[in-house]
């Protein structure tokens, strides 16, 4: 296992069987860029690929933050519909890209089974976007991005704020951005708008910047498009 990993024992909260993590040392988590809809890109392994905690025993799978966070309904529900059907194996160790993307989809699995907040469809959907971005498959990227905005809207359309650590402002500037990315400008321009028209959005003054300079670019592609 590379140098920059260690496993870490925790308490599978469906079945109670002691399992194996693995998670990245803070140490070695080095930023190198990021992309306009947060997807952070490392210098050398890439804690992304870790954020989903698995069962080996039992396929209960979530993000590490929410992974201990299932209440006694829930886990009867995964047990009974994924458990059930579980052939045992091990996502302990290191982790490529694909094998990370089939965490996060048992996660997205585990998500569809017990119905939680719309925002945590999104934060899956989100980084499954992400991590077919690094793959340079621009068709899954685009499919999984469309699902994050959808369960963005909803959140913002049904959720009062903040939600967890989400904002008001931070959620309508990720569906302006989603929206300009999946090439729906004439949206990705009114949800921009909505944040450099807002007094209250002002306080964050990257927040305004990063919605400006997404902004310009929403503009130009859609008069590109109407050209072309």
């Amino acid at each position: 296992m590379l140098d920059s990993l260690y496993n870490k024992s925790v308490v599978c909260p469906v079945c109670q069987n002691k399992i194996e993590v693995t998670k990245v040392k803070s140490k070695d988590c080095v930023v190198a860029s990021r992309d306009s809809d947060f997807c952070v890109y490392y210098e050398s392994v890439n804690p992304l690929f870790y954020e989903v905690w698995v069962c080996e025993h039992c396929g209960y799978a979530a993000l590490q933050e929410r992974f201990e966070n299932i209440s006694p309904i829930e886990a009867k529900i995964v047990k009974e519909n994924i458990s059930k059907y579980w052939k045992p194996r091990s996502f302990c160790g290191e982790r490529d890209v694909d094998k990370a993307i089939e965490a996060f989809k048992l996660a997205l699995y585990n998500l569809c089974k017990i119905s939680p907040k719309p925002i945590e469809y999104a934060k899956v959907c989100l980084r499954i976007a992400w991590l077919y971005r690094m793959k340079k498959d621009e068709q899954q990227e685009i499919k999984f991005l469309n699902h994050a905005l959808r369960y963005y809207r909803e959140t913002y359309e049904n959720e009062p704020f903040p939600v967890g650590k989400l904002d008001e402002h931070t959620c309508v500037y990720m569906i302006g951005e989603l929206s300009r990315r999946v090439g729906n400008y004439d949206d990705a321009i009114f949800w921009f708008n909505k944040i450099i028209s807002s007094p209250g959005a002002r306080e964050n003054k990257a927040l305004i910047d990063s919605t400006r300079e997404q902004y310009h670019l929403a503009k130009e592609a859609k008069e590109a498009k109407e050209k072309a």
